[in-house]
């Protein structure tokens, strides 16, 4: 729907913040002023008071944006997606820097006017999908939906097409629907989960211990991993050693059960021996069974496994020996 001004009828949340937007972005409020409902909202997570009246806003909002001309302190506006507190579409918003991201705004719209307007830090603005897209700046031609060629943050942080943009916001509001999948043991012990997982069993060579599990160097262990591992925690044991034990899950497909959307997931470590050396351990294995296929669920496997360990134990730690030390899991 294209925009048109007063006589509009109807907006939508996400044409509210574009017009918010462009506000920022030409420092000029009348369009947004004329949108405002008279009970108007605007809160900020930074903020411990609200405003409550579009006039108490607009006196507000003016001297705000002649001080950004004054001291050249742009503020940029991105249209995103990341649901929270009952919406959907957001502003990713910035400050001096396209990359100096700073928090998200949501709208609310009423009977045709924008009846509040929301600063928040909570969710994270790096949390967001991003489009690219910043209404009333040049470097961007919405019709044409073409990214700035010098917006200054990671490519793959920047969604390139509509398409591209439309099909990553269906991913993130589907996280929110019912699970589909199950986790439960996998039929195999820890080490010939984390053997498959290694690829090594699958040929039946199984390669000498001293030569793939142990190192001198913590490096070398770690690019012997499968590709799609990840950290998932660490662990010390005072009573055994001072340093850090690292957790890692990967994944291996169970060939005979595909379509039923099986992975298994295997739970190892790198950790510091008594011959001093790094060494390479399994722990856990669990397997995840769903109805239709998912995506990469490494941390619930993980957190899934951490249970089994501190519930029954595993061949490299009694409960005793795991309960009794510092498990930190990384976010």
């Amino acid at each position: 729907m294209v925009l048109m001004g007063k006589e509009t009828s109807q907006i939508t949340e996400k044409e509210a913040l574009s017009i918010y937007a462009k506000m920022m972005h030409t420092l000029d409020s009348s369009e947004f002023e004329s949108y405002l409902s008279e009970d108007f909202t605007y809160s900020s997570q930074k903020v411990l008071t609200d405003m409550n009246s579009k006039d108490e806003f607009i006196e507000y909002i003016r001297p705000k944006l002649e001080t950004i001309k004054k001291t050249k302190s742009s503020v940029y506006a991105e249209l995103g997606v990341c649901p929270a507190y009952g919406h959907n579409d957001c502003l990713i918003m910035a400050q001096g820097d396209k990359s100096n991201l700073l928090g998200v705004a949501y709208a609310s719209v009423d009977e045709g006017k924008i009846s509040g307007l929301s600063l928040c830090i909570v969710p994270t603005p790096d949390s967001a999908i991003r489009s690219g897209i910043y209404p009333g700046l040049n470097e961007v031609d919405p019709d044409l939906n073409e990214v700035d060629p010098s917006l200054n943050v990671k490519k793959d942080q920047v969604i390139i097409t509509e398409e591209e943009f439309q099909r990553k916001k269906e991913q993130l509001l589907n996280l929110g629907k019912k699970e589909t999948y199950q986790i439960g043991f996998s039929g195999y012990d820890e080490v010939q989960a984390f053997g498959y997982a290694f690829s090594f069993l699958n040929d039946g060579k199984i390669p000498d211990p001293d030569d793939f599990c142990i190192s001198n160097n913590f490096n070398n262990l770690e690019s012997s991993f499968p590709s799609d591992t990840i950290k998932v925690a660490t662990y010390v044991n005072k009573k055994y050693s001072t340093k850090k034990i690292y957790f890692y899950v990967c994944s291996f497909t169970e060939s005979t059960r595909r379509e039923n959307h099986q992975e298994v997931y295997s739970l190892f470590s790198i950790m510091w021996s008594r011959d001093s050396l790094w060494e390479l351990n399994p722990w856990y294995c669990c397997s995840v069974l769903s109805e239709e296929p998912q995506a990469p669920l490494h941390k619930e496997a993980a957190n899934w496994m951490f249970k089994g360990v501190a519930t029954t134990g595993c061949l490299i730690a009694s409960v005793d020996d795991f309960k009794n030390g510092t498990l930190e899991i990384i976010k």
